[in-house]
């Protein structure tokens, strides 16, 4: 997004008024003291003081100089988040409003807030988000799929399912076109059409596209020919835990066990671990099957401290006491 010179005084965004004055030579000083606030910001959202960060954000708005652009913007969410982390929704919601209010178009604004509504059980207004949402950027693939995700994840699969059939319904000819409509068309379960999309996509190299035809090949039941595309994905892509942890799984299954271990334990290193549960387990199995009891008995009483309602591995704990 260009930087927008206020036009009229008084917008509140981000939760400060600013006036419709520019402040000239104090620009280049105000921008300095805006970056060093943000960072502290950053720095205090990622340590979980959280109100310390909100407090970072709001004086790194202060120095804007009655001007809003791409940093103005970029540290309004960061403020939302903090607020968010902090226990203060409902400022959250009004800085993702103040978005709103000074972009009406704003499609991550929009998501970002209907995301706060769902966790917050107000799921029409949560709705109501996401149409406006998808409506503003309606070419979007990972937008619909979140949207998807986030809704199928609070129990709304009706709903969620109505994101993906209008995702598959984005044209285009593109490598990350035919990609992103195979995803959509397994997360539907359809996977004979996700084989074509996705087939099209490795004609044009789409190098996510191997990843998700793995995935296609694993749901039908050809463990074979996932087993050789996940091996493909990951000699480029060593950082994927879904990848690795696929590929983990499956030599787990095949007896592979020190294999096996090395690509659970490379996911679990790695960031953002969505299945990090499914991980741990199969990785106290595969020290199991290895006959190495002393290392799956102290990975299991990690887990089950983690996992406490995981009764059949709370049973298999006590089994390994006795090893």
């Amino acid at each position: 997004m260009k930087s927008k010179k206020l036009k009229i005084y008084g917008i509140l965004i981000g939760g400060i008024l600013l006036a419709g004055t520019a402040m000239g030579c104090g620009d280049k000083t105000a921008r300095e003291n805006q970056g060093a606030y943000r960072q502290i910001g950053i720095n205090n959202l990622q340590e979980g003081k959280y109100e310390d960060a909100v407090e970072a954000f709001q004086k790194a708005l202060d120095e804007s100089l009655a001007t809003i652009g791409e940093e103005e913007l970029d540290i309004c969410y960061y403020k939302a988040e903090a607020q968010y982390l902090a226990g203060d929704t409902e400022g959250a919601l009004s800085t993702y409003t103040a978005l709103i209010d000074y972009d009406e178009k704003n499609a991550d604004a929009y998501y970002l807030r209907g995301s706060l509504y769902l966790l917050e059980g107000q799921s029409e207004n949560a709705f109501s988000d996401y149409t406006s949402a998808v409506e503003n950027d309606n070419t979007n693939y990972d937008l619909y799929i979140q949207v998807y995700s986030d809704l199928k994840d609070a129990g709304y699969a009706d709903q969620a399912k109505e994101y993906l059939t209008e995702a598959v319904q984005v044209s285009g000819k593109e490598a990350e076109d035919y990609t992103m409509r195979g995803k959509a068309y397994a997360l539907l379960g359809e996977y004979d059409k996700a084989a074509e999309q996705l087939d099209k996509a490795l004609e044009l190299e789409s190098n996510d596209a191997i990843l998700y035809r793995a995935q296609v090949y694993e749901a039908v039941g050809d463990a074979q020919k996932a087993q050789s595309m996940y091996e493909d994905y990951v000699k480029t892509n060593k950082d994927n835990p879904a990848a690795l942890g696929s590929l983990g799984g499956m030599l787990l299954e095949k007896g592979k066990y020190d294999e096996a271990l090395h690509y659970i334990q490379t996911a679990l290193a790695a960031d953002d671990v969505e299945n990090e549960q499914t991980l741990r387990k199969n990785e106290i199995l595969a020290y199991e099957y290895k006959g190495d009891f002393a290392s799956a008995k102290e990975k299991m009483a990690s887990y089950v401290e983690d996992y406490p309602e995981d009764e059949t591995a709370l049973r298999e704990y006590q089994f390994l006491q006795t090893r």
